[in-house]
């Protein structure tokens, strides 16, 4: 049913398009002549000349581009309701149809136009009362991965930031393989997508001294993308990430029976702005915000050796997945139309498939290895590259916009320099060396798997 009402939605937007063509090219025509024929008993006026009809007819072939706009307008931002969901659009599409229903009848029945009264209040009820029922897309979770390296131990593992874009599906993943999953989150409502057994935590004090737990994974900390840096914003990216790490070292100092490992998060941030050397975990690092965020991050979940915890720093690249991430937003223009790439394209995205992060994290749970490894496919892409791969992928993005690189400073000052115009060549050495296989080492099949309709 919705998709019947987004297609009789889009043809009403279409049919005012066509509508406006017709106005601007036939008013001039003999084929409108009954057309204002009509305008013209209607106010009981007798019919002029054809020379003295020229400016009626202008001024409607005028009315013809804002009607032909209003509908491509129309269909545009239905579009992005439909496939975005963004709240504020139909309530907008609503108002102005209501707003020029009214008034266009109004201005319609004070002339004596009776009949254009009637045609806008049908094509106001017959647009307003599929958008009011119109909801946008529901997207089918994904199928929850079959993880590709267990032991067959069965762990009890403890997730923070287990409700987000790499948490959820790894929770998920992770009961379905059979472990015992508990999440700490503040917000219980935010653990709708996962699913299987999960046991959910709102404070760390919930777990008694005596229990086990084998295995930490930390992956809490406020996403750096999204708005324009400030100082305040900078300390709660520092804290939220330093805030839960100490309060993961209190609880692992009193449990009786201590975590085999711990899993921290870390990113490639931390070797900080480099050109095109290709970056290994033994890599030097350049100095900038980043950097010594992941730094103090990774100083802290290091003092975990003290207490005898296998420690991994996951330093993980440019994660792509179906539901969100950083794949939305870069093609969110690219679906309108837009292929853009922001600033010269040569900075490099070391990217990997979610499902890979996924597989990773279990494999270390059960695989000897300690400090830092680099969550990276093995072939990094230059920006410039990736947008070629994704407009493959989105062919009806033909018009390509190369976003100026001071532009995007001006509007996100720093952020711009340390996520979006700067990038790392960083490559997995780590993971290959001790035999890890990636399910998806080159973008352009990982684009393919995670495009594809469903």
């Amino acid at each position: 049913m919705q998709g019947l009402l987004y297609r009789w939605l889009l043809l009403m937007g279409a049919g005012h398009v066509l509508l406006g063509i017709v106005l601007a090219f036939a008013a001039h025509l003999p084929l409108t002549q009954g057309y204002f024929d009509y305008l013209y008993a209607a106010r009981g006026l007798p019919l002029p000349s054809p020379e003295q009809q020229v400016p009626l007819r202008t001024l409607v072939g005028l009315f013809g581009p804002t009607v032909a706009s209003w509908g491509l307008l129309f269909c545009a931002l239905l579009v992005i309701y439909r496939r975005h969901g963004l709240g504020l659009i139909k309530p907008v599409l609503i108002a102005a149809l209501l707003l020029w229903s009214l008034l266009d009848s109004a201005f319609s029945i004070a002339f004596g136009f009776t009949l254009h009264a009637y045609l806008n209040g049908a094509a106001a009820l017959a647009m307003g009362i599929p958008l009011l029922a119109l909801r946008p897309a529901t997207r089918p979770r994904s199928p929850a991965l079959t993880l590709r390296h267990d032991s067959g131990r069965r762990l009890r593992v403890l997730i923070t930031g287990g409700s987000g874009f790499i948490g959820s599906p790894l929770a998920t993943a992770l009961s379905q393989a059979g472990h015992e999953v508990l999440i700490l989150t503040r917000d219980l409502a935010s653990l709708g997508q996962v699913r299987g057994r999960i046991s959910a935590l709102t404070d760390l004090a919930q777990i008694a001294s005596d229990e086990r737990i084998d295995c930490l994974i930390n992956l809490a900390g406020e996403p750096l993308a999204g708005q324009r840096w400030n100082p305040a914003r900078k300390q709660r990216f520092l804290s939220s990430r330093l805030d839960t790490t100490d309060a993961l070292l209190q609880l692992v100092q009193r449990l009786e029976h201590k975590p085999e490992v711990l899993l921290s998060g870390s990113a490639v941030g931390y070797y900080g702005h480099w050109q095109d050397e290709p970056l290994d975990e033994d890599s030097e690092a350049h100095d900038g915000f980043s950097h010594r965020l992941c730094a103090q991050w990774e100083a802290r979940a290091l003092q975990m050796q003290a207490l005898g915890l296998r420690v991994c720093l996951l330093r993980i690249g440019i994660v792509l997945g179906r539901d969100g991430g950083p794949l939305a937003e870069f093609k969110r223009p690219f679906e309108l139309g837009v292929a853009s790439q922001l600033g010269d394209g040569r900075q490099w995205m070391p990217w990997i498939h979610l499902d890979d992060v996924l597989d990773i994290c279990s494999y270390l749970m059960h695989t000897p290895l300690s400090g830092p490894i680099n969550l990276t496919a093995p072939e990094p892409v230059s920006h410039r590259d990736f947008c070629q791969a994704l407009q493959r992928q989105v062919p009806w993005a033909r018009l390509r916009l190369k976003v100026p690189a001071a532009l995007v400073r001006l509007l996100l000052g720093e952020m711009a320099d340390e996520v979006l115009l700067t990038g790392q060549r960083v490559v997995p050495a780590r993971l290959l060396q001790s035999g890890y296989r990636f399910r998806y080492p080159q973008l352009q099949p990982a684009l393919q798997q995670l495009l594809a309709r469903r």
